[in-house]
This record gives structure tokens, C-alpha cells and sequence, in this order.
């Protein structure tokens, strides 16, 4: 089981993306369609105005082996569990369901980080309750066990990048590649982030300002087929150990 979150500003089009792509199964004090339940996240949000990254959006997906080991009371029970796993069981959140019944099977969970105390429920070190949550739910599930043996770690040449707007946009790219295990997902984050994706025989990313940058000039893990792979649900797997056991992904 992969499961991945990230804090984020744009809360509509996030809620969007999930309904249009799946089925919304359960939803925490707030009810509706997605612009319905926009509009009531919206105004929990509105209790904390200097939050700007103030909603989650999480994934959750089990291993393409575990197709059809979870029905969707699974992922209800789960998704609960998770949000008393991070700390906002009492905010809005909605659960959606995607690629049911497929290899593919996972879950989007778009959650208000605003408490009604007004303080923000906290993303720091999530990384580490992410990994004790997954191996939990896969023994309570007899689900397949992410693997703990660490790779070797091979030397990778390194560039001084003297571009500063490299280091923005790596974040970014970083970023849409830690809430995405599909092209299509990876593309959507980007966008919402101000940045155009290009993609050929290569792929380059055109940033806010409309420079067109090479991907492999970014880090030489982003041409097109690094980042495929990166995409890819083994490769995950073995970044999430990497970053639990503290590896600088």
C-alpha cells in the first residue's frame, strides 16, 4: 500500500479532478456535489486566513496484487482511520474512489486542514505516519507488505544549477510526482501549480513566466522516461521506504 499527502491551495479544482474520475463514498460534515462541498470546505477554511496551503489532498492505493481484497466499506473504514491517523476527523473531508475493481484501485481523500480552534492541522513529518499507517492496514488486511530492505543507492552526477528558477520548479515537479501515480494525474498538480507540461518524444515544462525549460535539464530524473517511472507503483513503494528511513528523495 502506497499512501501519499500533500497540502495544497487549490481546494475546487482538486474536488473537481476527484469527482469527475471516481465516486464519492463518503464525506465528513459536509454533503453534496463538489461545488457543493467546495463551498462548505471553503468556509471552514475561512477560519484561518493565513494558511494558504490549507486543505489535503491525500491518495491512498493498494499494490496491483490486491485487486479485490478491499470493497468499499474497507476503504470507508480506512479512510476514518486515517484521518484520526493525521488529526482531522472533525474537519470536512470527502473520499472518492477511483479505477474501482481494477489493478489500479485507489482512493483521493480532499480534507480541510482548519480545525475549529482555527489552527491548522499539521503536515510536518506526515512521511512517517503515512508509513506506520500503510503497514497497519496492511496486516489488519492481509494485504501485500511494502518491502523494508533498502536498495543501493546509486551515485548520480550532480549539476551546479545556476538558473534560478530551477529550484522552483524542481520543487514543483517533486511535489506533482509525490501526489501522482499516473501521467494524467502528474499533468493536473502541475497545472494547478502555474506549470504547463509539455510532452513529445521528450517533455519540458513551460513555468509562469513562459520559459520553456528541458526536463532533464531540471534533474536528470525528469526526462520523459525517469518520469514514468517515478510514476510507476514499484518505484513509489521503494521511494516511500527510501524517505522513511531517512533518504533525501
Amino acid at each position: 500500500m502506497i499512501t501519499k499527502l500533500e497540502s495544497i491551495s487549490y481546494l475546487q479544482n482538486a474536488l473537481g479532478y476527484c469527482e469527475r474520475g471516481g465516486e464519492l463514498i463518503i464525506s465528513n460534515k459536509c454533503i453534496g456535489n463538489s461545488f457543493q462541498i467546495n463551498s462548505q470546505m471553503e468556509q471552514n477554511n475561512a477560519l484561518n486566513d493565513r494558511c494558504i496551503k490549507n486543505t489535503f489532498h491525500i491518495k491512498i492505493r493498494i499494490a496491483p496484487e490486491d485487486k479485490g481484497k478491499l470493497n468499499t466499506q474497507d476503504w470507508i473504514d480506512i479512510s476514518h482511520d486515517y484521518a484520526k491517523k493525521i488529526g482531522f476527523q472533525n474537519n470536512p473531508f470527502a473520499v472518492y474512489i477511483h479505477e474501482e475493481k481494477t489493478e489500479n484501485e485507489h482512493i483521493h481523500i480532499v480534507a480541510s486542514r482548519i480545525k475549529y480552534n482555527n489552527l491548522a492541522v499539521s503536515d510536518s513529518y506526515t512521511h512517517y505516519q503515512n508509513m506506520d499507517f500503510c503497514r497497519d492496514i496492511e496486516k489488519k488486511y492481509k494485504l501485500r507488505q511494502v518491502k523494508r530492505v533498502l536498495e543501493t543507492v546509486k551515485k548520480q552526477e550532480i549539476f551546479t544549477k545556476n538558473d534560478k528558477r530551477i529550484a522552483p520548479l524542481e520543487e514543483k515537479i517533486a511535489s506533482a510526482i509525490n501526489q501522482s501515480d499516473s501521467f494524467k494525474d502528474f499533468e493536473f498538480h502541475l497545472k494547478n501549480m502555474g506549470i504547463k507540461t509539455k510532452k513529445g518524444r521528450g517533455i519540458g515544462f513551460i513555468d509562469e513566466k513562459g520559459v520553456y525549460i528541458k526536463g532533464s535539464a531540471i534533474n536528470r530524473r525528469y526526462s520523459l522516461k525517469g518520469i514514468e517511472k517515478l510514476l510507476s507503483y514499484e518505484q513509489q513503494e521503494k521511494q516511500m521506504n527510501k524517505k522513511n528511513r531517512g533518504f533525501k528523495i
